[in-house]
């Protein structure tokens, strides 16, 4: 019985997928974006510096101040002396000039950089997945017509052994069949292995979704637009609007460096009870003291002064990043445009010529064998050129659709 029940459990297992849909490239690209904690990282990095934003924008806690004043010593009375009293009050620090607005306003440009990066984040990341579901589609596909072709030389072998075995062939013929297969059943052992690494690198981004049959067309992007124009349109790519309010959050950053160069000051109100009585008689009146504490930024040079020039020269540095941020990405566009438009011209090359070529010589070859006008060996070597150009045309489309997808990340498009 428990074989059983662990027969039935192994079959619900291999069936899992079994029913789930074809995965595209589309519902991979929803599945990893849906799913993504990069992307949720940063929205709560934005968020939390959105927050910290109003909270340094706001004045300090005002303080309570009280205590004894003027309690003489030798009695410890409240009432002996005229100026002894019980203090109340209140001390409100104000930092200098507008250093509140510019901290304020700072860390809004940090938020506001975090939720550019999410963007850069949503673009980057379908380029992986497109990446990723790319390279599993051209592994699944070559595994099909490699065993397409291990199905054809098991019935060639097939065939030359009932003519060795008739006398109507030789050993060698044999032998050599065999040893074509057993390469081909090799090549089949390393495309699975690549197609299993495909798959999990894939796994990385939708999870158990990758263990679905991958869809049978790759997608079909339209052309992108003239390097000249996606040049222009790189100026406003994510990365680099991310870098811009990098570049906006350093420049508060100075300018609230300079403020540190005006005063502080802190006002102090308190009111002092008084106890006992006048020699006339009469109550004593209370006090009331108010007083103002005022920063003397004398000392500049090494404080105040270097932490200007400390924040400037962050600011230089941040666009700096920003000049190098685009230079990068202005040389992968134009590599990445390079090889799509070779790509493109090698597809056209393999798909009008080259693979229809190798399909004639192969049918050729066999024809030339059957009537015995061509040995064995030109078979065996027109087949294998056609399953070597086949493949060859499959890995140009897949590294064409690759550059086609980095395109689209360079273009900014999240779609």
């Amino acid at each position: 019985m428990f074989y059983v029940f662990l027969l039935l459990q192994l079959i619900c297992f291999s069936n899992l997928y079994a029913n789930e849909p074809n995965l595209s490239l589309e519902k991979a690209e929803e599945i990893a974006v849906k799913n993504a904690p990069e992307i949720q990282r940063l929205y709560a990095q934005a968020q939390s510096l959105a927050e910290k934003s109003v909270a340094e924008g706001q004045l300090p806690d005002p303080k309570l101040v009280t205590g004894l004043v003027n309690v003489p010593t030798n009695t410890f009375s409240f009432t002996q002396d005229d100026m002894t009293m019980i203090s109340f009050g209140l001390q409100q620090a104000f930092p200098p000039g507008k250093s509140l607005a510019f901290k304020s306003q700072q860390t809004k440009a940090l938020s506001d950089a975090q939720l550019r990066k999410i963007e850069e984040q949503k673009i980057n990341l379908l380029r992986s997945v497109r990446q990723a579901w790319l390279e599993l589609y051209y592994w699944v596909h070559a595994i099909q017509v490699m065993k397409g072709n291990e199905k054809l030389y098991k019935e060639l072998l097939q065939a030359t052994e009932i003519q060795y075995s008739a006398n109507k062939g030789t050993q060698s013929d044999v032998l050599q069949v065999q040893l074509e297969l057993s390469r081909l059943q090799d090549q089949i052992v390393q495309a699975t292995q690549q197609e299993k690494i495909a798959r999990a690198q894939l796994k990385r981004w939708v999870g158990d979704r990758a263990e679905c049959n991958i869809a049978s067309s790759l997608p079909h992007w339209p052309a992108p637009l003239s390097l000249e124009i996606l040049q222009k349109i790189l100026e406003k790519h994510p990365v680099l609007k991310a870098d811009a309010a990098s570049i906006d959050a350093a420049r508060l950053d100075v300018a609230w460096a300079r403020e540190q160069c005006k005063p502080g000051w802190m006002l102090d109100v308190s009111y002092g009870i008084r106890q006992g009585h006048m020699t006339d008689g009469a109550e004593r009146s209370d006090m009331v003291t108010a007083n103002a504490t005022i920063d003397l930024p004398l000392f500049t040079k090494n404080r105040q002064n270097r932490q200007v020039k400390s924040s400037a020269y962050q600011l230089e540095a941040t666009q700096y990043d920003r000049h190098v941020h685009y230079k990068d990405l202005l040389e992968d566009l134009n590599v990445r445009y390079a090889t799509w438009e070779s790509l493109s011209q090698r597809e056209v090359l393999y798909e009008g010529q080259l693979t229809v070529q190798a399909k004639q010589n192969a049918k050729a070859a066999l024809l030339s064998y059957q009537s015995a006008s061509a040995d064995l060996t030109t078979v065996l070597r027109a087949y294998s050129n056609e399953l070597t150009i086949y493949l060859e045309e499959l890995q140009i489309k897949m590294e064409r659709a690759k550059a086609r997808a980095a395109l689209l990340y360079y273009a900014g498009v999240s779609e």
